[in-house]
């Protein structure tokens, strides 16, 4: 019979891995992915997301503006232009273009006090610009006497696209936006913000600072920093678990079947997913292969006893339970939680599988030390007492934080650049967005409009405030008409009759501005018939649904979403409590299957609590650290309720691996990482001690 096993158990990583192979599925990076489903509603959020999450701002500062305007044209130069779209609305180049189109242009603030009638404000306001010392004229005043076609140019917000004064220093500003083609691939929009970066170190001197803001940039020092700590971190506790090894079997040698058991369960739960699912998110990985961790506990256990039939009770209980408790998360309704659920099991199970059936043809011989560790008498009282007070007092004050930007601190050095930047370009900005839908672009056009009726002109962007509706433009010509009727003789003093005259009569154009002509501003459009306008520090979402738009507020919706996923890991753990106690309480007796329990739910409030104590608040990740010391857990209690002497050493090596690696992961400078190592290393710690509380009596088993 278990030669049967053995030959489908090689069968299905051979038959699984060629169909894998030959059907390779994407690794999802996008870290909304995570917890967004593929819904029409869920998809435009991390759409939104990730385009505007691809941008790339680029600051250059200088005393000088002639540094400036240098120091521009030399990194222009240097960028990759197959990899970066550039956004430099520079108006002067399409200047011309709404010049033949001026009669029909007028600016939000205008056209409503022209559609009021309110032509003395029109007339003051044309005044102001007419003698306004440093103002512009674009068209010859006697063909735009009330220089309207200037106050349209105005509105657009093109202030900050040529050279911007700030505190005694000139600025420019360049967007950048990371193309399609290479934003799918991490690692290589990270080698080409690398060739960014040199650019930026090249160019910044005595006379010129070039400044790189933007999720992209954040991601690459982030990802470059992990790499350089991960990196660390394994090799140090490859040292320790290499070392501990030594010093307890006195053997290297078993260090190759446990990598290669920990290697099958890695492989076999990446062939399940791919199996399973359509695409593997990167946090399934992270989460998934450290539980596999737990596996070492198995080999650990088999060369300590040597003798798989002595372990084989405790060895499977361990792995039923783990997996019992990962599997509720299939129910979860999360797909990332899912991943995670299928992606743990079939890892679990191919290393217990590795053990039970392979490592009995293993003939090592082991030296071992027994380490006996018993917990002091004296400090038991103390221990509780401390577990108690921390625990109840943190989770009296807990606080949950659901936003996504709680889970990264940037460096002081981006952090500065992303203030400087925020105050050159006006202050940083609630960003939401309304999504416009319609029959064509001119009916797309239109709905846009009349939801900016409600909007103050600074307050937003959309493709129809540069490119305005036919419609739109033929009510302009109207309007301007109507002013000239009611004011042109009063005001325009210094015109000649003939000017006068050719104004009154002026006809309708038979063309207009159209967007083929000013193809630049695609990034507001989703297709050809939705648009997208982006609103700023926007708080009315009725007047956006009541024009028949869709409202989406990125931040709002993936907190919301990110709450979501928190609540439901949290109704998960009470099911997965239940469902591990009667599964417990078959093999055992419920006493026995309480002792076994307790020690993972008080590690788990105790390192919630903790958090809470030293001001941190409770995120998503926290919440899925739980399920990882309830698996650790368990692992511990179950192998010291076996009853074997030998198990005790087997669980003391195994917790000591994984506290250390945890640890040095509480280290790094990536937040999400290191919270996720402190709450890991101070549980399953906590979990360990607790267990040694307990007295699991052989003759409680059933």
């Amino acid at each position: 019979m278990k030669n049967l096993l053995r030959i489908l158990y090689i069968l299905f990583f051979i038959i699984a891995g060629m169909w894998v192979f030959t059907h390779p599925i994407k690794t999802e990076t996008n870290l909304l992915r995570a917890v967004f489903s593929n819904s029409t509603a869920d998809e435009l959020v991390v759409k939104l997301s990730g385009r505007y999450s691809s941008k790339i701002n680029v600051l250059i500062e200088s005393e000088n503006p002639d540094n400036v305007s240098e120091t521009e044209e030399k990194f222009y130069n240097l960028i990759d232009k197959n990899s970066f779209k550039i956004q430099d609305f520079n108006f002067s180049k399409i200047l011309e273009t709404y010049k033949k189109y001026n009669q029909n242009l007028l600016s939000a603030p205008t056209y409503k006090l022209l559609s009021n009638k309110n032509f003395d404000k029109v007339e003051e306001q044309a005044y102001a610009r007419l003698y306004d010392p440093f103002g512009i004229m674009l068209i010859p005043i006697n063909e735009d006497p009330f220089l309207l076609f200037t106050d349209y140019m105005k509105s657009l917000g093109n202030d900050n696209l040529d050279l911007i004064k700030y505190n005694d220093k000139y600025y420019k500003i360049l967007s950048l936006d990371v193309k399609n083609e290479i934003s799918l691939s991490p690692e290589l929009v990270n080698n080409k913000i690398k060739t960014l970066v040199e650019a930026q170190n090249q160019l910044s001197n005595e006379n010129a600072t070039v400044y790189l803001t933007g999720t992209p940039i954040h991601s690459y020092f982030a990802s470059s920093r992990s790499m350089i700590e991960i990196n660390i971190i394994c090799l140090l506790s490859s040292i320790f678990i290499i070392g501990l090894c030594y010093y307890y079997f006195r053997n290297l040698k078993l260090l190759l079947p446990i990598a290669i058991s920990l290697i099958a369960g890695i492989i076999a739960g990446y062939l399940m997913c791919s199996l399973i699912f359509p695409s593997i998110h990167v946090l399934t990985f992270v989460f998934s292969t450290t539980l596999i961790g737990i596996c070492i506990d198995y080999s650990l256990h088999y060369f300590i006893e040597g003798d798989i039939n002595k372990i084989f009770k405790s060895l499977t209980v361990s792995m039923l339970t783990t997996v019992s408790a990962f599997g509720i998360l299939l129910f979860s309704g999360v797909e990332f939680l899912k991943q995670i659920s299928v992606y743990t099991m079939s890892g679990l199970f191919a290393v217990y599988s590795m053990v039970v059936l392979f490592y009995p043809f293993l003939k090592y011989k082991v030296q071992t030390h027994a380490i006996n560790f018993q917990f002091p008498q004296k400090f038991r009282k103390l221990f509780i007492i401390a577990i108690a007070v921390i625990s109840l007092f943190g989770l009296c004050f807990i606080k949950f934080n659901d936003d996504i930007r709680n889970m990264y601190v940037p460096s002081k050095k981006l952090m500065a650049s992303e203030k400087l930047f925020n105050s050159v370009n006006g202050g940083s900005k609630k960003t939401s967005f309304a999504v416009v839908n319609g029959k064509d672009l001119q009916d797309v056009l239109q709905k846009e409009e009349k939801i900016a009726l409600g909007l103050e002109s600074n307050k937003y962007q959309a493709i129809s405030k540069f490119i305005p509706s036919i419609e739109r433009q033929k009510k302009n010509f109207e309007l301007r008409q109507e002013l000239y009727q009611a004011k042109l003789n009063t005001y325009g003093t210094f015109l000649s009759a003939q000017d006068k005259e050719y104004l009154f009569n002026e006809k309708l154009p038979k063309e207009f501005l159209s967007y083929n002509q000013l193809p630049i501003f695609e990034e507001f459009l989703l297709d050809k018939n939705t648009s997208l306008m982006v609103l700023y520090d926007f708080n009315n979402p009725k007047l956006i649904t009541d024009n028949g738009a869709k409202y989406v507020d990125v931040s709002r919706d993936v907190s919301a979403k990110i709450s979501h996923c928190r609540v439901s890991c949290l109704k998960m753990l009470l099911p997965i409590l239940v469902l591990l106690f009667g599964l417990l309480a078959f093999i055992y007796k419920p006493k026995t299957a309480a002792k076994i329990i307790i020690p993972s739910v008080v590690a788990a409030l105790f390192a919630i609590g903790l958090v809470t104590i030293t001001g941190s608040e409770i995120n998503l990740f926290h919440v899925l650290a739980i399920f990882l010391i309830i698996g650790f857990g368990l692992d511990y209690s179950v192998f010291r309720a076996s009853g074997i002497k030998s198990s005790a050493d087997a669980v003391l090596l195994s917790c000591m691996t994984s506290i250390f690696s945890f640890l040095l992961l509480a280290c790094t400078s990536f937040k999400l990482i290191s919270s996720l190592g402190f709450i890991l290393s101070v549980g399953l710690a906590v979990s360990y001690m607790t267990s040694l509380l307990f007295n699991y009596d052989e003759e409680n088993l059933s």
